[in-house]
């Protein structure tokens, strides 16, 4: 089919084939939560691909204007899991996005790219400054104000998403930890919670040292992620094969992420780096933190402990539900805690919103997708949400915070949520 491609499009014929096993039968806008929030076609999986087609094949010469078409799918998975012909959206959409961008955004988004995802301690210097400032209320008042969205969409929106802004940031080693040592089990601390969820990352060593499993904490870099939802394949590319080589060198049998998201794009590296013939044997090692703890014994409540009893419920993140159909080890682990009942949550595996940055740029929409799983906990009754990826947690407790659930409705982490019942 390379026949049909500009010559400077050469370089996506993989990308070109898959799109064209699309036969355009409709099956994926049911369950694609753009199209369903607002009816266009164009935001739906089968006209993303087709406008992806007609940019390769010439028919639209301005790439740029098929931008938002691009730029709003949430990368959730969703439609290639109905699609017959399993078309792969999301990484099609990588290079969609790429070619709809100018040289310049390119090049600036990978130079911020390259400046702050492989080298954490420098994105740690800036998230500190920043949420410094968050805590002065500046931000706050520019935002009421109407200033903030002047100077930025995207920091307006994480502004009134970011409730909190920790100053200490990832896990403390834990009492069993080994990081200089022998041990099976690498810590890979996902950029969202380890920055925004601080508490989270300390319950998941507090877990595995309850359960005497010696961990290690190495300094590491992004999975990729951030810069192949953005259409960067090439520096998704590299910080995987940095992973690689870097938990690699740890020996481990299990490298343990605490975000769904990270948990997700790792365990796809071999799609992502075919030629690489370590990139199956990472991702085979890869695991959440529910799939981890469902094949260990169970812990026995703390002396002394006490729980009240509640209702919970579990909200699927994409890059793990869909992504990878990991269903039954969460629900599997809630089930058997004493004092909670465990109701299904309708739709859980439909995504929230969130996604990563999503919903930083694209805010009205985020909401519009947010407001049907909102009404989905609402109707479950339940008291407490689970899941397991930052983005997930950011955007349903916003969600939260807009429908005024404070005190009747959380949004927890998996591990402080098994804190919480004294599994710890």
């Amino acid at each position: 089919m390379s026949e049909f491609i500009l010559p400077q499009f050469q370089h996506l014929k993989r990308e070109y084939d898959a799109a064209v096993r699309c036969n355009r039968c409709g099956f994926c806008e049911t369950v694609c939560p753009t199209y369903t929030a607002t009816g266009k076609e164009t935001l739906s999986p089968r006209g993303r691909n087709q406008a992806f087609r007609n940019i390769l094949e010439g028919k639209l010469e301005d790439a740029a204007a098929a931008r938002d078409i691009f730029s709003t799918c949430l990368t959730c998975h969703a439609c290639t899991n109905v699609c017959f012909a399993q078309v792969p959206v999301v990484r099609i959409m990588g290079a969609a996005r790429k070619i709809s961008q100018t040289p310049l955004q390119n090049a600036l988004a990978r130079a911020a790219f390259r400046a702050l995802l492989f080298n954490r301690r420098a994105l740690s210097v800036v998230l500190w400054l920043a949420f410094l400032l968050k805590r002065t209320l500046i931000p706050r008042v520019l935002r009421l104000a109407g200033v903030l969205k002047l100077i930025s969409r995207p920091l307006a929106a994480a502004e009134d998403l970011v409730e909190e802004a920790p100053l200490s940031f990832g896990a403390c080693p834990p009492k069993n930890s080994n990081v200089k040592g022998n041990a099976d089990v690498a810590l890979f601390s996902g950029c969202g919670v380890h920055y925004l969820f601080p508490g989270a990352s300390q319950a998941i060593v507090d877990n595995l040292d309850a359960r005497n499993t010696a961990i290690r904490c190495p300094r590491h870099s992004c999975c990729g992620l951030i810069p192949q939802s953005a259409g960067d394949v090439k520096t998704a590319r590299e910080l995987a094969e940095k992973n690689i080589r870097d938990f690699g060198s740890l020996r481990v049998k299990t490298v343990l992420a605490s975000d769904d998201s990270c948990a997700g794009f790792m365990k796809s590296y071999p799609a992502l780096l075919p030629d690489n013939p370590d990139a199956g044997s990472f991702a085979a090692k890869v695991k959440n933190l529910s799939e981890f703890l469902v094949a260990l014994p169970p812990v026995a409540p703390r002396p002394g402990a006490s729980a009240p009893p509640v209702k919970v419920t579990y909200h699927d993140p994409c890059q793990m539900g869909n992504g990878h159909k990991s269903f039954s080890s969460p629900r599997q682990i809630l089930k058997n805690l004493p004092g909670v009942q465990y109701v299904e949550l309708e739709e859980a595996n439909e995504c929230c919103g969130g996604a990563g940055t999503y919903s930083l740029k694209h805010p009205e929409l985020a909401d519009e997708v947010l407001e049907k799983k909102l009404q989905n906990i609402e109707k479950s009754g339940a008291e407490v949400v689970v899941t397991q990826a930052a983005s997930c947690l950011l955007h349903i407790a916003y969600g939260s915070r807009k429908k005024k659930w404070s005190g009747k409705i959380r949004v927890v982490h998996l591990a402080e949520f098994l804190s919480e019942r004294g599994s710890t």
